[in-house]
């Protein structure tokens, strides 16, 4: 759940903000809500970062490199798609409050649209080395990220939200060296797994609070609030 600042808890009240001028979208009350599908992405990047931490820390059986490549190819590939879809819909309509669009939204359509076109790369084993170089120059968004959720406070948790982007931030960093060096490799995954468990314990907050009554709960759909 994103952490308003002071002058915007005034106006949204846990999932609701004043009706604008002409807008359609009301719940009960004459109140609207913004749209808020965080749990989905946050689930999915734990699960893309698990992915990546399995991939890396994990070896393939004797003979068997190539399917063990091709089977992430696909998990990588349908991670991504969903990244990708969320990430671009955050960036282009700004569904949630003001800069959580922003260090929420741009990621996800940056890593999404690497893990989508990572994926056939990965399943004709092509060389990544570009693309994890594309993958390092996001890590050090994720970096600048984490320091701004700690100094605007954002989210109910900044402490938590700075972490999982620190550590996927220097995995990321770390990954492009991972082919010469299999320190680097492990430690890349170490930090993708720290992250993933980071990403999955915020979005399990998210499910546990967003479905309650006084957050998300009393959205209505459009076609219904006539019935009311």
């Amino acid at each position: 759940m994103p952490r308003l600042p002071a002058d915007m808890r005034r106006r949204y009240v846990l999932g609701r903000a004043p009706a604008a001028s002409g807008d359609g979208q009301r719940a009960r009350g004459g109140e609207s809500m913004y749209i808020n599908y965080l749990t989905l992405a946050l689930a999915t990047a734990a699960s893309a970062l698990t992915l990546g931490a399995v991939y890396l820390l994990g070896a393939p059986a004797a003979g068997d490199a190539q399917g063990r490549r091709r089977g992430f190819a696909w998990a990588f590939g349908a991670a991504g798609l969903l990244l990708l879809i969320t990430g671009l819909h955050l960036v282009l309509t700004w569904p949630i409050p003001g800069g959580y669009n922003i260090v929420f939204g741009e990621p996800l359509a940056y890593f999404g649209t690497l893990l989508v076109i990572g994926a056939p790369a990965l399943w004709l084993g092509e060389r990544l080395g570009p693309l994890l170089l594309l993958g390092a120059a996001g890590g050090v968004i994720n970096l600048v990220l984490a320091w701004a959720l700690l100094r605007h406070g954002m989210t109910q948790n900044p402490a938590l939200a700075a972490a999982m982007y620190a550590a996927s931030g220097l995995g990321l960093l770390i990954a492009p060296a991972m082919d010469r060096s299999a320190l680097a490799r492990r430690a890349a995954g170490a930090l993708f797994a720290a992250s993933a468990a980071l990403f999955a314990l915020f979005g399990l907050a998210a499910y546990l609070k967003h479905p309650a009554v006084e957050s998300f709960g009393k959205w209505v759909p459009i076609e219904m609030r006539s019935w009311r």
